[in-house]
């Protein structure tokens, strides 16, 4: 049985596409976890819910191969720690074009 959740992110995924015609790293936002966090805090909750989600999805396709965990997560450790908004947005579409 598929959860709301599941079905809720389904239709997401296969309704919104994404152009991005630069993928230059300064082109790629990083928006601190501090500030999405006080502005938006349930949405932090959601993306927190979203990268959880797709790192077991990397995992499982990657297994022991904590480099690329890393490289992909939505979440950019380090100080401050910040949401990378181009993984989020990627992991998010059915199909991106560059």
């Amino acid at each position: 049985m598929t959860s709301i959740r599941e079905e809720a992110w389904s239709i997401v995924y296969k309704t919104f596409a994404y152009t991005n015609h630069t993928v230059l790293p300064e082109a790629l936002e990083k928006w601190s976890i501090d500030l999405i966090g006080s502005l938006l805090p349930r949405h932090l909750e959601l993306i927190y819910a979203i990268n959880f989600f797709f790192l077991k999805k990397v995992a499982d396709r990657y297994p022991g191969d904590n480099h690329k965990l890393a490289v992909l997560s939505l979440i950019e450790e380090g100080f401050p720690k910040k949401v990378r908004m181009a993984n989020l947005v990627r992991f998010s579409l059915e199909r991106c074009v560059y």
